[in-house]
């Protein structure tokens, strides 16, 4: 789990070097930090959606939804939680990673 970890954090440090480049036309700390921030936000959100998801949380309104729909029977429905089996804890990781490297480029920004 530590090899996969360290591995979405290269790719990912990469992603931040790239699109920093991409949007802020240079690499500096002002625009990693702004990056990283948004980069690991998405993670985290992405992550937080898909575990709600798997939780059942949603699983009324799909089912209302598939209900109100005229292909789907009775025994056709499934709940969402069911249906998403996505495992969300390296995208987890690897976003309050990129925030805890974030906080220390910040850090170091003030302080210089």
């Amino acid at each position: 789990m530590f090899k996969k970890l360290v591995c979405w954090l290269l790719a990912s440090q990469l992603l931040v070097l790239f699109f920093s480049f991409l949007v802020y036309k240079r690499i500096d700390l002002l625009s990693y930090i702004n990056t990283s921030f948004t980069i690991g936000a998405l993670l985290i959100l992405f992550a937080a959606s898909v575990f709600m998801a798997r939780t059942g949380f949603f699983d009324a309104f799909v089912y209302g939804f598939q209900r109100m729909s005229s292909k789907f029977n009775e025994e056709d429905v499934r709940p969402l939680s069911k249906l998403v089996t996505l495992r969300v804890s390296m995208p987890f990781l690897t976003g309050v990673s990129m925030m805890v490297l974030m906080a220390i480029a910040l850090f170091l920004q003030s302080s210089s």
